[in-house]
């Protein structure tokens, strides 16, 4: 490849994407401090000729003109901005414990970038912005378990092209791991938990949820996967209770709050359609349709004494129950 190519590869790389510009003294200096020395009039020659096979643009409106990504390029790698820095930084701490460590570490190339560009933005109220915001789990943050990246790769791999898998997996309290053939399904993020919707080789109908951390290895045994007829994934979520729903049956809530434990509700309703009024003795009295499942019990739960459960009559029932178990452990 000629230095003329490489030079030209590096300056659409300094381009930013529209509507942030650079003029071509900018864009000599970005060259001249990896060791281009090119003349301005060189890199306006240069960029006139790209633009007539790549989407950049001049912006002559307004001094100083300036070059720039179309903000529509698409298959291109335009420098980022500031804004798509900021971006791609809070996204970090979402996606990280999402992702497959394999695909993440593959993708962290951007996140790594973006980083980089707002630690050059010394003076940049952005940079500013960013060392002050942060992203905190709203429950209480677990550790995610250790995960064999090997048999996890595989099995993300074989869910893209439909393999059918020889894995090494290990029950919950076995001292040693069983081989198995499985027909991978689906993928449910469950937290820090991973868990893969399968068949076994020996039952290819009835399909099952195993934790991603418990396989010591997969990989392809030569076979496409077999699918139950009709399956569905939202159907057996829901139905294998994955995510927590204890019947389909709705509830009719209602619970009185103190105050302070409520008042949140004000704010973040619980349902678009809830019925929130404030009493005379200055609780909160909360009506609302719910899902039946278990983050409504932990929710409630977590407010101790500062919430009482008046209907479901069963969940009521249910709750004073739990209260006096918890007073026999702590008597």
């Amino acid at each position: 490849m000629s230095d003329t190519t490489l030079r030209q590869l590096k300056l659409l790389e300094f381009l930013p994407r529209h509507p942030f510009k650079k003029s071509p003294q900018q864009l000599r200096s970005n060259l001249t401090s990896i060791g281009y020395e090119v003349s301005e009039r060189t890199i306006q020659r240069d960029l006139v000729s790209l633009s007539t096979k790549m989407m950049i643009i001049s912006d002559e409106r307004n001094k100083p003109y300036g070059w720039s990504w179309h903000n529509k390029a698409q298959g291109v790698n335009p420098v980022m901005d500031p804004l798509e820095a900021l971006t791609l930084s809070l996204a970090e701490e979402y996606l990280e414990p999402l992702m497959p460590s394999k695909s993440f570490n593959r993708v962290k190339i951007f996140f790594n970038r973006a980083d980089h560009i707002l630690k050059d933005m010394n003076k940049s109220q952005i940079k500013k912005w960013r060392d002050r915001v942060r992203v905190v789990p709203q429950w209480q943050k677990l550790i995610a378990p250790e995960i064999n990246e090997k048999a996890e790769a595989a099995i993300y791999d074989a869910m893209l092209r439909g393999l059918q898998l020889n894995v090494s997996y290990k029950k919950r309290g076995a001292i040693k791991p069983e081989s198995r053939i499985v027909n991978p399904l689906g993928i449910v993020l469950q937290g820090v938990v991973h868990r893969l919707i399968c068949t076994m080789g020996e039952d290819p109908e009835n399909p099952r949820h195993l934790p991603i951390h418990r396989f010591k290895s997969a990989e392809w045994n030569g076979n496409k996967v077999i699918e139950p007829k009709d399956f569905n994934l939202d159907k057996f979520i829901q139905d294998q209770n994955i995510g927590f729903l204890l019947s389909k049956k709705p509830l009719n809530l209602e619970a009185v709050f103190e105050a302070q434990a409520g008042f949140h509700l004000t704010e973040t309703p619980i349902t678009e359609d809830q019925d929130l009024k404030w009493l005379d003795n200055g609780k909160l009295r909360l009506k609302a349709k719910v899902q039946d499942t278990s983050q409504l019990r932990w929710w409630l739960l977590g407010f101790g004494a500062q919430v009482e459960v008046i209907k479901p009559v069963a969940l009521r029932v249910e709750f004073k129950k739990t209260a006096q178990t918890l007073g026999k452990v702590y008597k």
